[in-house]
């Protein structure tokens, strides 16, 4: 079995996302503390979050963004391309994201972006 680095981080991080998206109902602001934990640790360590865990926290308070609870979400046309456009109930920010796939996926979505995947 292969040792991957920062496996202890991964495993960390992917616990505060669990326990921030199971609080986030109950409490949100606590459910932003461990959000900011989430970031902090993978800055720390210099990792890179999953896009679809990044997608769902809030730039600025770091809330989880859930549809109807803690979030507001538009789906938006520019340019003949949807955009969806999330709207965090607690602090107003705003977050535009590609809804099509058809038309330049981020680099980390293509085939050609996955190397190795370990178990």
């Amino acid at each position: 079995m292969k040792k991957v680095q920062g496996n202890d981080s991964f495993h960390r991080i992917n616990y505060l996302y669990q326990i921030s998206k199971h609080i986030v109902k109950i409490n949100p602001t606590l459910s932003s503390y461990y959000g900011n934990l989430m970031v902090n640790v993978a800055k720390k360590n210099v990792l890179k979050m999953h896009p679809d865990i990044k997608r769902q926290i809030c730039k600025k308070c770091r809330c989880i963004l859930l549809f109807g609870e803690t979030a507001k979400m538009k789906i938006k046309t520019k340019n003949k391309q949807k955009i969806v456009e999330w709207t965090c109930n607690t602090c107003s920010t705003k977050k535009s994201l590609p809804a099509s796939k058809d038309k330049d996926p981020l680099w980390l979505e293509r085939d050609e972006a996955v190397v190795e995947v370990i178990n």
